[in-house]
Protein backbone atom coordinates (compact mmCIF):
# COMPACT_ATOMS: atom_id res chain seq x y z
CA UNK A 1 0.00 0.00 0.00
CA UNK A 2 1.43 3.38 -0.94
CA UNK A 3 1.89 6.16 1.54
CA UNK A 4 -0.37 9.21 1.18
CA UNK A 5 1.59 12.34 0.38
CA UNK A 6 0.17 15.45 2.01
CA UNK A 7 1.06 18.57 0.02
CA UNK A 8 2.64 21.42 1.91
CA UNK A 9 0.28 24.35 2.37
CA UNK A 10 1.02 27.50 0.45
CA UNK A 11 2.64 30.27 2.52
CA UNK A 12 2.35 33.97 1.91
CA UNK A 13 5.71 35.64 2.42
CA UNK A 14 4.95 39.25 1.55
CA UNK A 15 2.34 41.73 0.48
CA UNK A 16 4.04 43.70 -2.28
CA UNK A 17 1.33 46.32 -2.78
CA UNK A 18 -2.36 46.85 -1.98
CA UNK A 19 -4.60 49.46 -3.58
CA UNK A 20 -7.92 49.85 -1.79
CA UNK A 21 -11.21 51.57 -2.65
CA UNK A 22 -14.65 51.17 -1.05
CA UNK A 23 -15.64 48.54 -3.62
CA UNK A 24 -12.45 46.78 -4.69
CA UNK A 25 -8.96 45.95 -3.49
CA UNK A 26 -6.01 45.14 -5.80
CA UNK A 27 -3.32 43.08 -4.09
CA UNK A 28 0.10 41.87 -5.17
CA UNK A 29 1.59 39.16 -2.96
CA UNK A 30 4.52 36.78 -2.88
CA UNK A 31 3.77 33.13 -2.09
CA UNK A 32 5.72 29.88 -1.67
CA UNK A 33 3.68 27.13 -3.36
CA UNK A 34 3.37 23.47 -2.36
CA UNK A 35 6.51 22.65 -4.39
CA UNK A 36 8.65 25.32 -2.70
CA UNK A 37 8.54 27.72 -5.67
CA UNK A 38 8.31 31.45 -5.02
CA UNK A 39 5.45 33.07 -6.97
CA UNK A 40 4.16 36.62 -7.36
CA UNK A 41 0.39 36.59 -7.37
CA UNK A 42 -1.92 39.48 -8.28
CA UNK A 43 -5.58 39.39 -7.32
CA UNK A 44 -8.66 41.54 -6.97
CA UNK A 45 -10.96 41.27 -3.98
CA UNK A 46 -14.39 42.75 -4.46
CA UNK A 47 -17.08 43.38 -1.90
CA UNK A 48 -19.92 40.83 -1.98
CA UNK A 49 -22.63 41.06 -4.62
CA UNK A 50 -26.30 40.24 -4.51
CA UNK A 51 -28.54 39.16 -7.39
CA UNK A 52 -32.28 39.52 -6.80
CA UNK A 53 -35.13 37.52 -8.33
CA UNK A 54 -38.13 39.87 -8.02
CA UNK A 55 -41.46 38.05 -8.28
CA UNK A 56 -44.72 39.90 -8.87
CA UNK A 57 -48.02 38.31 -9.89
CA UNK A 58 -46.15 35.04 -10.47
CA UNK A 59 -43.73 36.66 -12.92
CA UNK A 60 -40.01 37.41 -12.70
CA UNK A 61 -39.34 41.11 -13.30
CA UNK A 62 -36.36 42.30 -15.32
CA UNK A 63 -34.90 45.78 -15.72
CA UNK A 64 -33.90 47.14 -19.13
CA UNK A 65 -30.64 45.74 -20.48
CA UNK A 66 -27.70 47.82 -19.26
CA UNK A 67 -24.39 48.73 -20.83
CA UNK A 68 -21.52 46.74 -19.29
CA UNK A 69 -18.13 48.43 -19.77
CA UNK A 70 -16.34 45.12 -19.13
CA UNK A 71 -17.97 43.49 -22.18
CA UNK A 72 -18.51 46.65 -24.23
CA UNK A 73 -22.26 46.22 -24.81
CA UNK A 74 -25.66 45.96 -23.15
CA UNK A 75 -26.74 42.73 -21.48
CA UNK A 76 -29.96 41.46 -19.95
CA UNK A 77 -29.51 40.83 -16.24
CA UNK A 78 -31.51 40.33 -13.07
CA UNK A 79 -31.38 43.26 -10.65
CA UNK A 80 -28.19 43.24 -8.62
CA UNK A 81 -25.49 45.22 -6.95
CA UNK A 82 -22.82 45.40 -4.29
CA UNK A 83 -23.25 44.77 -0.56
CA UNK A 84 -21.34 47.38 1.48
CA UNK A 85 -19.41 46.10 4.51
CA UNK A 86 -21.90 47.69 6.91
CA UNK A 87 -24.96 46.01 5.33
CA UNK A 88 -26.42 42.59 4.57
CA UNK A 89 -27.82 41.30 1.27
CA UNK A 90 -31.36 41.47 2.68
CA UNK A 91 -30.83 45.11 3.69
CA UNK A 92 -29.61 46.27 0.27
CA UNK A 93 -31.98 44.17 -1.87
CA UNK A 94 -34.99 46.56 -1.53
CA UNK A 95 -32.88 49.57 -2.56
CA UNK A 96 -31.53 47.68 -5.57
CA UNK A 97 -35.06 46.69 -6.64
CA UNK A 98 -36.11 50.34 -6.32
CA UNK A 99 -33.06 51.60 -8.26
CA UNK A 100 -33.34 49.06 -11.07
CA UNK A 101 -37.11 48.52 -11.33
CA UNK A 102 -38.65 51.59 -9.67
CA UNK A 103 -40.52 49.45 -7.13
CA UNK A 104 -40.46 51.03 -3.64
CA UNK A 105 -39.10 48.99 -0.71
CA UNK A 106 -42.53 49.12 1.01
CA UNK A 107 -43.93 47.06 -1.89
CA UNK A 108 -41.69 44.10 -1.06
CA UNK A 109 -43.62 41.69 1.14
CA UNK A 110 -40.95 39.07 1.64
CA UNK A 111 -37.22 38.63 1.12
CA UNK A 112 -35.56 35.21 1.22
CA UNK A 113 -31.88 34.34 0.90
CA UNK A 114 -31.04 31.50 -1.45
CA UNK A 115 -27.74 30.99 0.36
CA UNK A 116 -26.84 31.97 3.91
CA UNK A 117 -23.08 32.42 3.52
CA UNK A 118 -22.79 33.34 -0.14
CA UNK A 119 -21.16 31.46 -2.97
CA UNK A 120 -17.48 31.99 -3.64
CA UNK A 121 -16.79 33.50 -7.04
CA UNK A 122 -13.12 32.83 -7.57
CA UNK A 123 -10.82 32.81 -10.54
CA UNK A 124 -7.07 33.01 -10.70
CA UNK A 125 -7.34 36.80 -10.47
CA UNK A 126 -10.61 37.74 -8.78
CA UNK A 127 -12.35 36.89 -5.50
CA UNK A 128 -15.88 37.75 -4.47
CA UNK A 129 -18.88 36.36 -2.60
CA UNK A 130 -22.30 36.20 -4.30
CA UNK A 131 -25.69 36.10 -2.60
CA UNK A 132 -29.03 35.28 -4.15
CA UNK A 133 -32.25 36.84 -2.85
CA UNK A 134 -35.87 36.22 -3.84
CA UNK A 135 -38.05 39.32 -3.41
CA UNK A 136 -41.82 38.80 -3.32
CA UNK A 137 -43.46 42.02 -4.54
CA UNK A 138 -47.01 42.83 -3.42
CA UNK A 139 -49.39 41.80 -6.22
CA UNK A 140 -51.62 44.79 -5.37
CA UNK A 141 -48.81 47.23 -6.25
CA UNK A 142 -48.44 48.36 -9.84
CA UNK A 143 -44.99 47.20 -10.92
CA UNK A 144 -45.23 48.41 -14.51
CA UNK A 145 -42.79 51.29 -14.01
CA UNK A 146 -40.73 52.87 -16.81
CA UNK A 147 -37.75 50.84 -15.54
CA UNK A 148 -39.50 47.50 -16.11
CA UNK A 149 -38.31 45.87 -19.31
CA UNK A 150 -39.88 42.45 -19.19
CA UNK A 151 -41.99 40.21 -16.95
CA UNK A 152 -41.36 36.50 -17.45
CA UNK A 153 -44.10 34.05 -16.43
CA UNK A 154 -42.97 31.86 -13.57
CA UNK A 155 -43.28 28.54 -15.38
CA UNK A 156 -40.51 25.99 -15.76
CA UNK A 157 -40.37 26.48 -19.55
CA UNK A 158 -40.34 30.31 -19.41
CA UNK A 159 -37.71 30.40 -16.65
CA UNK A 160 -35.54 27.92 -18.58
CA UNK A 161 -35.76 30.21 -21.62
CA UNK A 162 -34.88 33.20 -19.43
CA UNK A 163 -31.80 31.38 -18.13
CA UNK A 164 -30.71 30.96 -21.75
CA UNK A 165 -31.35 34.66 -22.46
CA UNK A 166 -29.15 35.81 -19.57
CA UNK A 167 -25.47 36.19 -20.41
CA UNK A 168 -24.31 37.08 -16.91
CA UNK A 169 -23.04 33.86 -15.36
CA UNK A 170 -23.86 35.09 -11.86
CA UNK A 171 -27.46 35.87 -12.84
CA UNK A 172 -27.78 32.48 -14.53
CA UNK A 173 -26.34 30.69 -11.48
CA UNK A 174 -28.69 32.43 -9.04
CA UNK A 175 -31.72 31.69 -11.21
CA UNK A 176 -30.63 28.07 -11.68
CA UNK A 177 -30.13 27.68 -7.93
CA UNK A 178 -33.64 29.02 -7.35
CA UNK A 179 -35.06 26.60 -9.93
CA UNK A 180 -33.20 23.72 -8.31
CA UNK A 181 -34.48 24.68 -4.84
CA UNK A 182 -38.04 24.71 -6.18
CA UNK A 183 -37.61 21.34 -7.85
CA UNK A 184 -36.11 19.84 -4.66
CA UNK A 185 -39.02 21.23 -2.61
CA UNK A 186 -41.53 19.89 -5.17
CA UNK A 187 -43.00 23.37 -5.44
CA UNK A 188 -42.95 23.79 -9.18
Amino acid sequence: MSETIVPRPWQRTAEIVAITSPWVRLIAERWIDDHGRELDYWRVERVPSVIIIPIWRDQILLPHPQFRPGVGRTTLDLPGGRVPSDATPLEVAPQIVQRELGIPPAAILELALLNETGWIINSSFSNQTLFGVVAKVDDAVEAATPLLYRAVPNTFQQVAELINDLECLQCRAVLQEWVLSRIMANSW
